[in-house]
C-alpha cells in the first residue's frame, strides 16, 4: 500500500515509462518507413497506436500525479481494502469468457469493457464511447485488417 507522500512519485514514473514508450513508437515509426511496402503496414500501425496509448498514459499520469499532491495537500486518509476493485478483478474475467463464448468478441468485448470503465468509475459517455470504440478499432485494424485473423464469433450467432 502507497503513502500519499508515493502516489504523485507513482505517477510521475508511470509517466517517464510512457513517455519513454512514446519515444520508441515514433522511433518505431521512423525506422518502418525504410522497409518493403509489404512489411510497413503493420509496424507502422503497432507505432501510431502504440504511441496514442503511451501519450494517452502520459497524459493521464501527469494529471493523477497532479490530482494526488492537491488531495495530500488537503488531508491526509487512511486508506482500506477496496473490495470493487478485488470483486472486479476476480469475477470480471469469467463473465467475459462466457460472454465470449455466448455473444461472441464484438459483442462482448463491447459490453465488457463499456462495462468495466463504468464500475471503474468513469462517468462521462464520450470518454467510455471513444475509448471502447478505439480499442476496438484497433483490435480490428490489427488482427482483422492486417493478418486475416477473424475474431470468434459466439453461440448465439452461430447456430
Amino acid at each position: 500500500m502507497q503513502s500519499s507522500a508515493e502516489k504523485p512519485a507513482h505517477a510521475i514514473s508511470t509517466a517517464l515509462v510512457a513517455a519513454a514508450a512514446l519515444a520508441g513508437f515514433i522511433v518505431i515509426f521512423i525506422v518502418a518507413g525504410s522497409f518493403g511496402s509489404g512489411a510497413r503496414l503493420f509496424p507502422r500501425l503497432l507505432a501510431i497506436v502504440g504511441g496514442i496509448s503511451a501519450a494517452a498514459v502520459v497524459i493521464q499520469s501527469c494529471l493523477q500525479a497532479r490530482a494526488e499532491r492537491r488531495r495530500a495537500a488537503t488531508h491526509e486518509g487512511k486508506q482500506r481494502l477496496n473490495w470493487q476493485d478485488i470483486i472486479i478483478s476476480y469475477l470480471g474475467p469469467p463473465v467475459y469468457a462466457a460472454m465470449l463464448y455466448v455473444l461472441g468478441f464484438w459483442i462482448a468485448s463491447t459490453l465488457c469493457l463499456a462495462g468495466l470503465l463504468v464500475l471503474l468509475g468513469e462517468r462521462r459517455p464520450w470518454m467510455i464511447v471513444s475509448i471502447t470504440a478505439g480499442t476496438l478499432a484497433a483490435v480490428y485494424l490489427m488482427f482483422e485488417f492486417s493478418f486475416g485473423i477473424r475474431m470468434p464469433g459466439g453461440l448465439l450467432f452461430n447456430a
